[in-house]
This record gives structure tokens, C-alpha cells and sequence, in this order.
């Protein structure tokens, strides 16, 4: 019986951790948000602006952590402009990110193109998905 309730969680988290557009929040101990992005640009998706402005304000809860930006695509056009396109998407939101107040010296940004998937590359839905930046850092001790 134990082994079941186990096994319920687990598929209950790897069905959370399966939606790109997840809520703001707590990772185990991690905040954690997904930026989305039109396709073949830079241009953030306007709706993703206030996770940028809820990141920043967790962010000025614990100011001396470090922050990690990581940018991916979907896997249409060339490798290695897939992994440019990523890290413009990672340094536009770190971009962003300094601008509501996060201090450069404590973002680390980076682009891997079209690796790591959250959804199917062989639909619009799961391209646009895919095509997104994550925010990741030590969520605040208060």
C-alpha cells in the first residue's frame, strides 16, 4: 500500500513538472518559472511579464543568491541557430530581470537550443512550449 501512495506522488509531480506553463513558485527548495516567447524571435510573450516582475520580487527577498537564466528553442532551423537564438531569449529576460532590480553580478545566463524538451516537437502546441526561458535560484529563507 505504501508503495502505492508513492507511486501516485511520483506521477502526480512528473505530471506537474510536465506543463510548461507552470505557476511561479517553490521547486523543492528552488523558485522556478518559465519565460514563453514568440516563435523565431526574441520577443517575450507579453502575458510572461509579471513571472519577470514576481521572479525579481522573490529574488529582493534573498538578494545575494545567484540567479540562473537558461534559454531553449524548439528544434525547428540549425543547431547553431538554435543556440544563439537561446541565449538572446536568456539574456533578454536577464535584461529584463535587471531592470525590476535582480544585480547582474548574481545572473547567470545561458542558451542550449532546442535540448532538454518539455513537450513534443512535432506539434505548434509542444514547439511553443519548448520555445521558453527558465528562471531558477535558492528560494528565500522568510
Amino acid at each position: 500500500m505504501k508503495k502505492l501512495g508513492l507511486l501516485c506522488l511520483a506521477v502526480l509531480l512528473l505530471a506537474a513538472c510536465s506543463q510548461n506553463k507552470k505557476a511561479p513558485g517553490r521547486v523543492g527548495q528552488m523558485y522556478f518559472t518559465s519565460i514563453s516567447f514568440v516563435s523565431s524571435s526574441n520577443e517575450i510573450e507579453p502575458s510572461c511579464y509579471k513571472q519577470i516582475e514576481e521572479a525579481a520580487r522573490v529574488y529582493k527577498k534573498n538578494p545575494e543568491v545567484r540567479v540562473t537564466v537558461r534559454g531553449y528553442t524548439d528544434s525547428l532551423g540549425t543547431k547553431e541557430a538554435n543556440l544563439h537564438l537561446s541565449k538572446v531569449r536568456a539574456q533578454k529576460v536577464a535584461q529584463a530581470l535587471q531592470e525590476k532590480g535582480v544585480a547582474k553580478e548574481h545572473l547567470f545566463v545561458r542558451g542550449y537550443g532546442p535540448v532538454k524538451p518539455v513537450a513534443s516537437n512535432n506539434t505548434p502546441e509542444g514547439r511553443q512550449k519548448n520555445r521558453r526561458v527558465e528562471i531558477e535560484f535558492p528560494y528565500p529563507a522568510n
